[in-house]
C-alpha cells in the first residue's frame, strides 16, 4: 500500500444487505419478468459500487497529498486527548486499529504487540525488557521552520552499499534531514541489501525499508513528517514531467517500464540536487528559521570558532572528554563540541531551501557513512534533542522482530543462574575486517575476562558459522547463541537474525562491542548507572588504549562509523514542554 492511501473499511457483501436467495427465489416462481428486472438492478448496483471503490482508491494513490491524511487526523485527535508522559508502557491508541497489520499499523506508542500477534512473550514483560522508548504527544505536532503550507518539496537517497548498520544509519540520517528541511521523504524502492539475502524456505530477501520499521506510524503519528514510496513520487511528478533535470532545466520524464532499483537511482540522480555533504568533513548545520539572517549566523559562529576569536583556542577532543556541553548550551558552544574532530560547515542555505528534490547519492564523497546525530546539527537546541527522541521513539523495530528478541532474551534469563542476569559480547567474523580487529578466541577471553563473570552465562552474537571457534570460552563461561533458541523464531525470516542478535545482546550486565545506543537509550529510562553523563557498562576488544572508552563521555570523533557516541541518548528529554513554542 502507497503511503498516501487511507486504509479501507470494510464492506458488506450483497448476501447481508437485505438481498435474500430465499427471496429469489420465490421471486422466480412468481414473476420471471420482475426478477430479470431486479437482477439487472442489481447488477448495474454492483458495478456503480465497484466503479465508487476504484475511484476511491485512485484519489487516495494520487491526489491525497500524504500518508493516510483521515488517519492522521483520527490519531492525533484520540492522541492529544492524552497527558504528556515520558513513561514507557503506559498508552495505547485504541482498539479500532487493531486489525491493521503490522506493517501499516498506528502500533503502540509506547508498548509493543506480542502476545495476541507474535506468539508471546505477553506484552507488559515485552515492554518492560525491550521498550526503550516513550510516548511524548507535544513531540507529534513539532514543525520544521523550512514546511511551508502548501509547497512540496523532496529529500531522496539511496541504500548504503555496506552491511546492515551502515544501512541503517544511512537510512535515519536522510529521515531526520528530510523532517529538518521540511521536505517528504521518499523510499527507495524495493532491492536486495549487502548481506540481507538469504532465501532460506523460500522467504523474502528483497526488501524496502518498511520491511524493517514502522514508517507509515510514523507518517501518521506525526502531523508533519511525510514519507511516501519511490512508485508513487515518479508516478505523480516524474511520469508527469513535473520534474526537470536539474542539468538542463528541462522536463525529465520518467519510463516506468524500466522500475528497477537501478534505473530509479540514475533517475533520481538527474531530477535531484546533491548537496555535496562529506560527514567525514564537515557538519550538516540548519538554521534556527529560514532567511539569510540565520544562514548567516551559523557561518559567523563557524568563524569565531575556527579563527580563535577572543583568544578562544579551537577545540579538541580533550576539550569535551568527561565534559560534555549542556544539552541547552548556546549555539557556539554545542557547535564547537560537534566540530572538535572536524572542521567544514556544510550548511541548508538558501540555495538547497529552494530546490524541489535533493538526493543524496550512496558514493565517495556523499555517502551518508555517519549517525544522524553525529552529522546533523541544529541551531536550536530544542529540534536538536525533538530529532534525537523523534529516532528513539519511532524509528525501532516493526513488532515481529522485537517481540522475537523478547522472547529470547526472556528464555536466556530462564537459563541464568545469576537472577537472570547473563554477560553478552559482538564478535563479528566476516565480511571486510580489519586485520587488527580480527583477534582469536583466547585474546578476546583475555581482552574481557576482567569485566565477565567466570562462570556465567555469555550470550555471543556473531556472523561465525563455525562455532567451534569458541569452544575456548566454554573453559570459562555457559556460552549461547542464537541458534540454541531457533525453536523460538519459528517464521521469523533469517535475514533479521543480524537484528536479534543486537537487540539481545544490548540486554547484556556488561557489553562487549560497538553498537550501544539500544543500552544508553535504555539506561536513561530507567536512569541505572551512568545514565547522568551518558555512560555504561560497555566495553571495546580494540584498540587496547580505548578499550574502556564508554565508562567515560566521548565527543564525537572519527571514525565516526564505527561506534556510537552518548551524545544520541545522554539528557535528551530536556525541553519537552518548550518544542512547539
Amino acid at each position: 500500500m502507497t503511503s498516501n492511501q487511507v486504509l479501507p473499511s470494510s464492506v458488506s457483501s450483497p448476501s447481508s444487505s437485505g438481498y435474500s436467495t430465499d427471496d429469489a427465489s420465490r421471486t422466480s416462481t412468481n414473476n420471471p419478468t420482475k426478477l430479470k428486472t431486479n437482477r439487472l438492478f442489481l447488477t448495474f448496483a454492483i458495478l456503480c459500487f465497484m466503479v465508487a471503490i476504484v475511484n476511491i482508491q485512485f484519489h487516495h494513490q494520487f491526489h491525497d497529498e500524504h500518508v493516510g491524511d483521515k488517519l492522521k487526523r483520527d490519531f492525533h485527535e484520540r492522541h492529544f486527548q492524552t497527558s504528556r508522559t515520558n513513561n514507557a508502557a503506559t498508552d495505547s491508541i485504541g482498539s479500532e486499529t487493531n486489525n491493521i497489520n503490522d506493517s501499516n499499523e498506528i502500533h503502540k506508542l509506547a508498548g509493543l504487540h506480542c502476545e495476541e500477534k507474535y506468539g508471546g512473550p505477553n506484552d507488559a514483560y515485552a515492554e518492560n525488557e525491550m521498550a526503550f522508548w516513550s510516548d511524548i504527544p507535544s513531540d507529534a505536532s513539532y514543525k520544521s521552520p523550512f514546511m511551508i503550507e502548501g509547497e512540496e518539496k523532496f529529500l531522496t537517497f539511496e541504500p548504503d552499499h555496506g552491511g546492515w548498520n551502515n544501512i541503517r544509519m544511512a537510512m535515519e540520517t536522510a529521515l531526520v534531514m528530510s523532517h529538518a528541511m521540511g521536505r517528504t521523504l521518499v523510499l527507495p524502492p524495493e532491492q536486495r541489501f549487502y548481506l540481507l539475502g538469504k532465501s532460506d524456505q523460500q522467504q523474502k530477501n528483497d526488501f524496502d525499508f518498511g520491511d524493517f520499521f514502522h514508517l507509515d506510524s510514523i507518517a501518521i503519528e506525526h502531523e508533519n513528517f511525510n514519507v511516501i514510496s519511490s512508485e508513487e513520487f515518479l508516478q505523480r511528478f516524474g511520469k508527469t514531467g513535473k520534474l526537470n533535470n536539474v542539468q538542463t532545466g528541462k522536463p525529465e520524464i520518467w519510463d516506468e517500464k524500466q522500475h528497477s532499483s537501478s534505473n530509479v537511482q540514475s533517475y533520481l540522480r538527474k531530477v535531484g540536487l546533491n548537496p555535496v555533504w562529506n560527514p567525514t568533513n564537515c557538519i550538516a548545520a540548519f538554521p534556527s528559521t529560514t532567511g539569510p539572517e540565520s544562514v548567516a549566523e551559523l557561518r559567523l559562529a563557524h568563524k569565531d570558532i575556527f579563527s580563535e576569536a577572543n583568544g578562544r583556542k579551537r577545540p579538541s577532543l580533550e576539550e569535551f572528554e568527561g565534559k560534555p556541553v549542556d544539552v541547552d548550551a548556546p549555539m557556539e558552544e554545542r557547535m564547537r563540541e560537534l566540530m572538535a574532530d572536524r572542521d567544514e560547515l556544510c550548511v541548508y542555505d538558501e540555495r538547497l531551501q529552494k530546490a524541489q528534490v535533493l538526493h543524496f547519492p550512496a558514493e565517495k564523497g556523499t555517502r551518508l557513512l555517519t549517525h544522524f546525530y553525529a552529522f546533523i546539527f541544529f541551531a536550536d537546541w530544542k529540534a536538536d534533542l525533538w530529532s534525537k527522541r523523534f529516532v528513539r521513539d519511532h524509528l525501532r523495530y516493526i513488532d515481529e522482530i522485537m517481540c522475537a528478541a523478547a522472547r529470547v532474551v526472556k528464555a536466556v534469563r530462564e537459563r541464568s543462574k545469576d537472577n537472570g542476569l547473563f554477560d553478552s559480547m559482538h564478535v563479528r567474523r566476516g565480511d571486510f575486517q580489519y586485520k587488527k580487529t580480527r583477534l582469536e578466541a583466547n585474546e578476546l577471553i583475555a581482552k574481557s575476562k576482567d569485566n565477565l563473570i567466570e562462570g556465567g552465562l555469555l550470550y555471543i552474537a556473531t556472523d561465525e558459522r563455525n562455532k567451534d571457534f569458541f569452544e575456548p570460552f566454554r573453559e570459562h563461561y555457559e556460552v549461547i547463541f542464537l541458534d540454541d533458541f531457533k525453536h523460538l523464531l519459528t517464521g521469523i525470516n533469517t535475514n533479521f537474525y543480524g537484528m536479534l542478535d543486537q537487540l539481545i545482546a544490548s540486554k547484556g550486565r556488561v557489553f562487549y562491542g560497538y553498537v550501544n545506543r539500544m543500552r544508553g537509550y535504555y539506561v536513561s529510562k530507567h536512569k541505572l548507572k551512568g545514565w547522568k553523563d551518558g555512560t555504561m557498562e560497555s566495553y571495546y576488544f580494540f584498540p587496547d588504549d580505548k578499550s574502556n572508552q564508554m565508562k567515560t563521555y566521548q565527543p564525537v570523533k572519527k571514525p565516526i562509523y564505527m561506534r556510537e557516541f552518548p551524545t544520541s541518548w545522554r539528557d535528551i528529554d530536556k525541553g519537552i514542554d518548550d518544542i512547539n513554542q
